[in-house]
């Protein structure tokens, strides 16, 4: 602060003996522009982060970004390594196995094949089924033998294309955001009752068998 005081000082005395000399010789039009933009760069700094940086809060983000269903999905294909039509066979299973009309019910599932591919034990059964690095894809969990009924069955096919459902926002929310609903590893349908298990909607399926630490990737 003081530094700054004497400096304001020193260029006060400065300007008092120019402007002097301009006024004796008649140079004022000619001089004085050029004194008071040598003024202002000596003053003001060369970066003013007030008016040069920009922080975008998250909220900020929220009302100034509308990203679509479209480039939500084509974000999903590129950051999980799946083609257009393995994440619609994901879908088709995810639908197939919650309730299609429940936001939550299908936001738990997509939720459990998410959990999987971060577990020790089931990307190493992936991988020695499919391949290496298979296990921490979504599209090879979700068809993994005798899992998800619906696969075995065929009857996640007719919700390959249910684009129009509340539970199909869920998966592009799910997988958009990996805000996690739960730990669970694996779930069964609602109407066999599991000791310990967890349901997250009327009617959903019950939730078991929870991601441990320890074998967490």
């Amino acid at each position: 602060m003081n530094n700054l005081i004497e400096s304001t000082y020193a260029l006060r005395i400065l300007w008092g003996y120019i402007k002097n000399k301009i006024e004796i010789y008649n140079l004022k039009y000619l001089v004085l522009p050029l004194i008071y933009l040598t003024i202002i760069l000596l003053v003001v700094p060369e970066s003013n982060p007030v008016v040069t940086q920009i922080t975008y809060t998250k909220l900020d983000s929220y009302l100034t970004i509308n990203v679509t269903h479209e480039e939500k999905i084509e974000y999903i294909l590129t950051k999980y390594n799946l083609s257009k039509y393995q994440f619609k066979v994901l879908c088709g299973i995810v639908l197939s196995e919650a309730q299609a009309n429940s936001y939550e019910d299908a936001y738990a599932v997509i939720n459990t094949i998410y959990n999987r591919t971060h577990s020790k034990s089931w990307v190493k059964y992936i991988n020695n089924r499919y391949g290496k690095d298979k296990g921490e894809n979504l599209y090879y969990q979700s068809i993994a033998p005798n899992q998800f009924t619906v696969y075995q069955s065929g009857r996640y096919q007719k919700n390959m294309n249910n684009t129009k459902s509340v539970g199909y926002d869920a998966i592009i929310d799910f997988l958009y955001t990996e805000e996690v609903m739960h730990n669970y590893l694996s779930f069964r349908s609602h109407s066999i009752k599991i000791k310990n298990s967890e349901s997250f909607s009327n009617r959903g399926n019950n939730y078991f068998n929870t991601l441990k630490e320890t074998n967490r990737i």
